[in-house]
């Protein structure tokens, strides 16, 4: 299964940015022939995103107000997002990870239906579910580029050995990839015009996926174990991601419309403080996710990269590359009492601030094994869906709902709710800060900081970001940072224009 990309890049000398075959040990000819086929690609379209975790933490937090650098000499690479200084040659900004995934899934929409006529067991739902499932995860692969990078292509097919193109005559040929020139080849990507048209695209189809997507995990008559409920998109986080979309395009009705399908369901909660840390310990969580990337150390020795960045225990692996920035994150987290964030987001070690997530096994000071880093990644939890709808409230000036949804969220968690009377809740300024405030605690270090700042910013239409980001730094730089991140530019991950030539 030849992929032209791939010979374009081959073509080009940058053959190893991005190499997209997904399968190739598997002929053609030997695939794609029933659904346990189907099956089977379907779950090899997230694995390309369980290697690049490590990324998205430096994308979405290194880069943001609460994390800094551990190490006294720290790496210089690592130290351009915490400085927000990226060049185009570091290493970490390499997305090829996300286009295996997206190569994967053009590859299952193309291939579901043809599996259908050959395999009768398929029915419509089954078939629409599998095409369903690649679309929404194609969506969320655009959705994390749109929001980190200046520039990235839009492909919306996959490529085999054989391809149907318009030539510069206005003629349909079909050549041989191996026919084609590279001249040829390049003109096959393209490069959106403006982000707002990837925005588009990426919010519709996942309005086309909330009708098709089975609800509750019916797939093939069949409910999922929890190692893939969890773990693959679903019809509940198809509708918090619609939700999170609608905010960022100004749909805030529904925004808030929704959210509801995820808060009312049944499968999924908010749990409560004696299990939250449970969604980092375990393999999988429970009703706390929506969508996660999930390793099994123990029966696949399965890793991600996050022990090795976040541990300051060289003999466990830990590199320190990131840690907590201790004055921010002492303004963010709750000192009220109670609040099991604050006792296992991030700990104190002598000297050391450590982010706890992804190396704690409990609240105390049990860790994870040597080089056993297996923590889920969590792209979607309840509790999005959750601050989702009150922002969406807030925005509609539906202040009492928005309150409520802040209190659930901090009773979940094991804090006393706000009184109404005692609360400037009808205040969107005031409430827009205590809901940015509790997302920062309930998702600290799991790469969306920086991305809320930018969504904070967009709702209220200043700039919210420069200013939260600069204020952790020293004090004779925050003034340089701030004025580098007034410019809505310079919040986005610079590519080699070399490469795009």
């Amino acid at each position: 299964m030849k992929r032209l990309l791939w010979i374009a890049f081959a073509l080009s000398g940058c053959s190893d940015f991005f190499d997209v075959d997904p399968y190739n040990a598997v002929k053609e000819d030997e695939f794609y022939k029933n659904r346990e086929d189907l099956n089977a690609a379907a779950i090899g379209m997230y694995e390309s995103l369980t290697k690049e975790v490590h990324k998205f933490l430096l994308w979405g937090d290194a880069r943001a107000d609460m994390v800094t650098t551990g190490q006294a000499e720290p790496d210089p690479y690592i130290n351009e997002f915490v400085l927000n200084n990226v060049t185009v040659n570091n290493p970490y900004t390499d997305y090829s990870g996300i286009y295996q995934t997206i190569a994967r899934c053009n590859r299952q929409l193309e291939r579901v239906y043809d599996v259908m006529e050959v395999d009768d067991k398929i029915l419509d739902r089954d078939a629409g579910a599998y095409y369903g499932e690649a679309l929404l995860l194609r969506a969320y692969c655009y959705y994390l580029l749109v929001r980190t990078f200046d520039r990235f292509p839009i492909i919306r097919s996959d490529y085999a050995e054989e391809i149907r193109f318009v030539n510069e005559q206005g003629d349909t040929v079909s050549r041989s990839t191996m026919a084609l020139s590279v001249h040829e080849i390049r003109g096959l990507y393209r490069f959106p015009e403006n982000k707002q048209e990837v925005w588009l695209m990426i919010y519709n189809d996942v309005l086309t996926v909330l009708g098709i997507l089975p609800l509750n995990y019916q797939w093939n008559r069949n409910s999922l174990p929890a190692q893939e409920r969890y773990g693959r998109v679903s019809q509940p986080m198809a509708a918090t991601f619609a939700t999170e979309l609608a905010l960022w395009l100004g749909e805030y009705q529904s925004a808030s419309a929704f959210a509801n399908s995820p808060v009312l369901n049944n499968n999924h909660g908010l749990g409560t403080s004696g299990n939250w840390i449970n969604q980092f310990t375990g393999s999988y969580a429970g009703q706390h996710s929506l969508f996660l990337l999930g390793y099994q150390y123990d029966r696949s020795f399965e890793t991600n990269r996050l022990q090795e960045f976040t541990s300051p225990f060289a003999a466990d692996g830990g590199r320190y590359h990131l840690k907590p920035v201790s004055h921010v994150i002492n303004t963010v987290f709750s000192h009220e009492g109670g609040d099991i964030r604050t006792s296992f987001s991030y700990k104190v070690f002598g000297q050391d601030t450590v982010i706890w997530k992804y190396i704690g096994t409990d609240n105390v000071q049990s860790m994870r094994r040597p080089y056993q880093s297996d923590a889920s990644w969590h792209l979607y939890r309840s509790a999005d869906a959750y601050l989702y709808k009150a922002l969406a409230d807030l925005m509609l000036n539906d202040y009492s709902s928005a309150f409520n949804f802040l209190n659930r969220i901090r009773e979940a968690r094991g804090l006393l709710p706000l009184l109404p009377q005692e609360t400037d809740y009808t205040n969107r300024e005031f409430m827009m800060e205590q809901l940015f405030r509790e997302r920062a605690r309930e998702f600290a270090f799991e790469g969306k900081r920086w991305y809320d700042l930018m969504l904070w910013s967009k709702l209220t239409g200043e700039n919210k970001l420069a200013a939260k980001v600069a204020s952790k730094y020293p004090a004779g730089m925050r003034e340089q940072v701030e004025e580098k991140l007034r410019f809505e530019q310079n919040w986005y991950i610079p590519v080699d224009p070399l490469l795009w030539k």
